[in-house]
This record gives C-alpha cells, structure tokens and sequence, in this order.
C-alpha cells in the first residue's frame, strides 16, 4: 500500500488554488466619461476623456462610438463633431483589456441650433452706473431676474429682431430693441442697458445706450438763455443741481453699452437742444444700436428714440424739449455739423 505524506499534500493544493485564483482576470471598470461642454451648436466640437481602471492593471483600450456626428479617437480621449441637427446626443466609450474584460459608459450632449446664441448682460442705474438687481428681463416670452450684480441670462435665442423690457420698482420701465444678424458668429450677444429712477417732480432725464461700439458716445445738451447766459452741458462742463443752469451730466461712459445720462432738475422758457456725438468713432452712428429713454416726471412719460439706420456724420441730433410745456420735438438724425442754437 502506498502511503501519502499529508503534510506535504496540504500545500501543494494550496498552491494549486492560489495559481488558480491568480491567473483569474478581475476585469474593469469606467470611472467618468466628461466633456469640454454639456451643449454645443452644431457643427461645433466638443473634446470628451473618459477615465477607467482594470484591477489587474492590464493595458486597456478604449473605443468611442456616436450615432451621429464625427469622432476623431486618441486614445483615452476624443474630439466630437456635432451634427447639424438639434437634441440630444449620447457617445459611447467602452473600455477592454486583452483577456475578454470590458465595460461600457456613455455621455449626453445636447445640440443646440447654429443660429442660435446666448443672451446675457447687465442692467446698471442710469444715474450712477451700479448694477441694479431683481430686473424683470423680458424677450418675447423669456424671462430672467439680475442678480445682486445686476447681471442677466435669458439663455439660448435664434438670429434676428427682438424687443426687450426691463421693470423693477422705484424705476422706470425700460424698452429697446436689438438686432442679432443671420451671419453672426458670436456664441454670446451682450445686451446692456440701464433704468431710471423715477424723476423727482420737475426734471426731465435723457439716457443713452448702445452697444459696444464706439466705445465712447458722449451727450450734449445746449439750454435756452438762463439768467442771462445759454449753458453746452457735456464731459467737459458736468452743470449743477443746486445752481444755474440746473442740469447734470450725471454718468459719462467711455467703455462701450452706456448708459450717459443728462438729468433737467429745473426747466426755463425756451428750447434744450439734445445731441450725441461720435467721440471715439470707431463704429458708425448708424451702426452704434444707440437707444435714447426721455422720461418725464413723474410717471415716466416720455420718449424711446433709436438711432437712424442711414446717414453719415459724428453727430445724432435728437431732439428739441420745450423748456416751458416739456414738449418734445424729435429730430432724429445724423449729420456732419454739431446742432446750433
């Protein structure tokens, strides 16, 4: 009879359990797929890592797929090519080593119209230029409230025409329009614009806005005889609240949107002429998106005159404001020589 050495055996099964178990592969697994961004207009790209681990440490290999778009693959990265059409997209990374192993994650983009942009600015206090907050921003049927900074975001809007509002209490409502052209390449449009305190009894307050460029649009306003004297309120000659001629350049703004604000605090007989000047010219008039708020105390009442969309010059001639009746007589137009009294 053969006889076994049980001691010996023992550990020889052990060994053949551990090489069993040793030689088992473990597998992998995804940790994270990202993306450069969560939206994106299509025929734009969007780079895309995704981050795996396999418990053997073996080498892995990574293969992206989408159902629309291009991929151009790198490894454990990717560069994706929306496709033109809009909504939602899923690419799909699967990870593999050389032993059978593998796992699968996958990422939603949504694609968003070529003609589109993104909407967002500022609304600041035409009287001292801080940003105002809880502005009800309205464009068509979209609305945003600005925050403690005064900044809006109404999102995503197609190429073209559209009106906008602005309405907070304490202050006047705003109304302007802005144009956002079919061949725009811009992935955002700024809309700044600024609102009025509501007048104190008496006063007649012009604001000014525009867009970026010129930088600088600088307001005039020439007054009738008072005391004796006619006044050419601008940067250069700010008036007086308290003192003859009563009228206060109260913002001037040198960096583009505005706003430039001329506040009457007290009316006398005969005709204020208003104008705009192209100070920095880097833009036309025609081209500068001005909008000028005329509010009358103490309702608001007033005018919303936009810059003309033809002529040629450096100087906006406005309007002209009756001193005694607060009529407005609007000019509106653009010419080569500075209004005269």
């Amino acid at each position: 009879m053969i006889q076994y050495n049980k001691n010996l055996f023992l550990p020889f099964l052990l060994l053949i359990i551990w090489n069993c178990d040793d030689q088992y592969n473990k597998g992998n697994e995804i940790i994270s797929i990202t993306s450069s961004v969560s939206e994106i207009k299509g025929g734009r790209t969007v780079q895309l890592a995704c981050e795996a681990t396999d418990e053997d440490g073996d080498k892995l290999t990574y293969f992206w797929e989408s159902a629309s778009g291009s991929l151009d693959q790198n490894g454990d990265s990717a560069t994706w090519t929306a496709p033109a059409d809009t909504g939602v997209y899923f690419i799909t990374c699967t990870v593999a080593d050389d032993y059978g192993a593998s796992a699968v994650g996958s990422i939603a983009i949504r694609v968003l119209s070529a003609q589109s942009v993104e909407l967002k600015g500022k609304v600041s206090n035409a009287i001292n230029g801080a940003g105002v907050s809880g502005v009800l921003v309205t464009v068509g049927d979209i609305t945003a409230i600005t925050n403690e900074n005064g900044d809006y975001n109404i999102g995503l809007i197609f190429f073209g025409e559209y009106d906008i509002t602005g309405e907070v209490e304490e202050f006047c409502p705003y109304s302007g329009h802005f144009i956002i052209p079919d061949d725009s390449s811009l992935d955002i449009f700024i809309f700044n614009f600024s609102v009025s305190p509501i007048p104190e009894p008496g006063e007649t307050r012009m604001v000014l806005n525009w867009g970026a460029e010129p930088r600088d649009l600088d307001s005039h306003l020439l007054t009738p005889e008072i005391e004796g004297t006619t006044h050419h309120i601008s940067y250069m000659n700010r008036g007086s609240a308290t003192a003859v001629p009563y009228v206060t350049l109260d913002t001037d703004n040198t960096q583009g949107y505005g706003p430039e604000t001329i506040t009457i605090k007290q009316s006398y007989e005969g005709t204020y002429i208003y104008y705009i000047k192209n100070y920095s010219n880097e833009e036309t008039l025609a081209n500068s998106g001005g909008t000028i708020q005329i509010y009358n105390s103490p309702d608001c009442d007033g005018e919303t005159i936009e810059v003309p969309d033809e002529g040629s010059g450096r100087y906006w001639y406005v309007c002209d404001i009756d001193g005694a009746s607060g009529d407005i007589t609007i000019v509106n137009q653009i010419q080569e020589a500075e209004p005269a009294p």
